[in-house]
């Protein structure tokens, strides 16, 4: 037996979404014949993760993204080797693909599988099993020697998604119940119908981890897919492709697909993407939010960063949206390396512009966190970055936190995404909150009027909040 586990993403009570990480694998390896067992410490107890243990698995599987995750999976880890002392644990996921040898430096970890894990997986579990395949011939595959020599072995070619499993079957079907939230504004349920982006944004990670490549299924299996979804209760799903499959000719053949589905549906795709007609015929079949990665007003900046886009061709996406029931979300992003000061400051003009013209979208402004692999990386460092010594201290790149040393010294932009976030996304993202919505609605209005008048010192409601933060971080460790 073989169980999957996926630790908390974060500290605060956001709307759970299913783990795919887990799930596309899991089933991947059920339909080979391989009990599999799943632990989300999100939805699960651990009384759950007991019970699991005490079936003795042959390996224990853990994921992991640059966030709380890697704090959390750190802790499970150690967790789970006291029960299971001589089961190894292999890590996977964005983070210690990028990671490999700091991942592998942590002494409860025995194994790396770097990027897709399926097959991978899969080949580390019969070598466990009968010896074979021999260790340093399964592509995908990091590990350590006897001797803590860390060796990583040859790229493995990406697999065929058409071919993948339905990932809602088997023991991860019998867990979707857990994650359906009837009615609800936020979608819980995700589902991928492409791996890749093929876009080269220098920030981004899907350079290195998809190599510009981008696999689409196809349209029936897609139809076929969310057929099985509606069959199983679900009514709101979110796309988890990266850039929504990247290509305008994609998101057409989209449409008939979806026709006719009791399905509200959320995504990603690029604005360059988008166009007028496509846009009518998303509300059409149940579009419910888009995610805009817009970045940066400045061409200069977008040039920079190779985002493909320009200012002229956000505007035009910005003027076909403004026209839509879809709730958007602009994103923008501050710091890169090189940008100075007044380019920053755009940003936040940008944003305000953005409220006149389409006063009913989100805005959200998040510090540039320079991540491993990316191209970025090098110039952030040759820029006085410092990167974490350590895998735990990743833990602690998330968006509310400024990462770079040049960032850090233009205190107006320590508070902005917090500030913006609860001044633009609490309509989608926190009224629908249950606990301490009062606090909720309270710090909406206080960061409209810190907006409004550019005031973003002495902020007090952000000392609350990362007390808070740093009590989570505290209980974690335990």
């Amino acid at each position: 037996m073989i169980l999957l586990i996926f630790p908390n993403t974060s500290s605060f009570p956001y709307h759970v979404m299913t783990p795919l990480s887990i799930f596309t694998v899991g089933t991947y390896l059920e339909g080979r014949g391989i009990d599999v067992e799943y632990y989300d410490e999100r939805v699960q107890n651990r009384r759950e993760l007991d019970e699991a243990l005490e079936k003795k698995p042959k390996l224990i599987g853990v994921s992991a993204l640059t966030s709380l995750q890697i704090l959390r999976g750190l802790s499970l880890t150690s967790y789970v080797k006291q029960g299971c002392p001589n089961t190894p644990v292999v890590w996977g996921g964005v983070h210690p693909s990028m990671c490999p040898e700091q991942t592998l430096a942590e002494p409860p970890i025995d194994y790396l599988v770097i990027k897709e894990g399926e097959e991978t997986l899969y080949e580390l579990y019969q070598h466990l099993r009968r010896g074979r395949p021999a260790l340093n011939t399964i592509a995908g595959l990091a590990w350590k020697d006897k001797e803590g020599g860390i060796h990583i072995n040859r790229d493995r070619p990406f697999l065929d998604i058409e071919e993948l499993p339905f990932p809602y079957q088997g023991k991860a079907g019998e867990l979707l119940s857990r994650y359906l939230r009837p009615n609800t504004n936020f979608p819980t349920v995700g589902y991928q119908m492409s791996r890749g982006c093929p876009f080269n944004c220098r920030f981004c990670y899907n350079d290195f981890y998809h190599n510009r490549i981008c696999r689409h299924k196809s349209p029936s299996l897609i139809r076929k897919e969310l057929e099985r979804l509606i069959s199983l209760g679900v009514d709101n799903i979110f796309f988890y492709d990266d850039s929504m499959g990247g290509q305008k000719s994609f998101l057409r053949e989209l449409v008939p697909v979806m026709e006719g589905l009791a399905l509200k549906w959320s995504a990603s795709p690029r604005i360059d993407c988008i166009d007028k007609k496509l846009i009518r015929n998303f509300e059409k079949i149940g579009c419910q939010w888009l995610f805009f990665g817009l970045e940066s007003p400045l061409d200069h900046i977008l040039k920079y960063i190779r985002k493909g886009i320009t200012k002229a061709v956000i505007d035009q996406g910005v003027e076909i949206m403004r026209d839509s029931p879809i709730i958007v979300t602009y994103s923008l992003m501050i710091g890169f390396p090189k940008e100075i000061y007044q380019d920053a400051l755009a940003v936040l003009d940008f944003a305000d512009e953005l409220h006149r013209h389409h006063p009913s979208a989100e805005i959200v402004i998040q510090p540039y966190a320079p991540l491993p692999g990316t191209e970025l990386f090098e110039e952030a460092k040759e820029m006085g970055f410092e990167p974490p010594s350590r895998l735990v201290d990743w833990s602690y790149f998330t968006m509310d936190r400024i990462h770079t040393p040049w960032l850090s010294k233009w205190p107006l932009f320590k508070n902005v995404y917090l500030i913006s976030f609860l001044a633009f996304r609490y309509e989608h993202i926190l009224s629908g909150l249950r606990r301490f919505r009062w606090a909720y609605f309270l710090s909406h209005k206080l960061a409209q009027f810190r907006w409004r008048h550019r005031w973003f010192s002495f902020y007090l409601e952000g000392l609350v909040y990362r007390v808070y933060t740093q009590w989570q971080y505290w209980k974690a460790r335990k």
